[in-house]
């Protein structure tokens, strides 16, 4: 089990800049697991740990969990979202994974 995240994330991850992370399907994780932390499928060394799992709509998504994303705002999050998804739907349900890096923020 593990999450994927584009390349373009990593950094943000290991800086400590994004800690949350939604997806349209229920990811194959458990809160308290720690997992390998991967761009695409390649592994990068480093570990995270999920700390909270749940659902909520897209149109939920506010600034602090657009920040929480690693983005600047809820529109630039949506662009995001449709950018890998295909579209936007505020009654859209999706999995909200919360997770820290193990060992703390990495310079990068």
């Amino acid at each position: 089990m593990t999450l994927l995240f584009k390349r373009r994330f990593i950094p943000q991850i290991l800086a400590g800049e994004k800690t949350q992370t939604r997806r349209p399907a229920r990811p194959q994780v458990k809160e308290g697991g720690t997992y390998q932390l991967r761009a695409g499928y390649a592994p990068t060394g480093h570990r995270i740990t999920v700390e909270r799992l749940f659902t909520q709509r897209l149109g939920e998504v506010g600034p602090e969990e657009a920040a929480r994303e690693g983005f600047g705002s809820v529109e630039e999050f949506a662009a995001a979202w449709v950018g890998i998804y295909g579209f936007w739907s505020p009654e859209q349900a999706v999995y909200v994974v919360e997770f820290r890096l193990e060992g703390g923020h990495r310079n990068v």
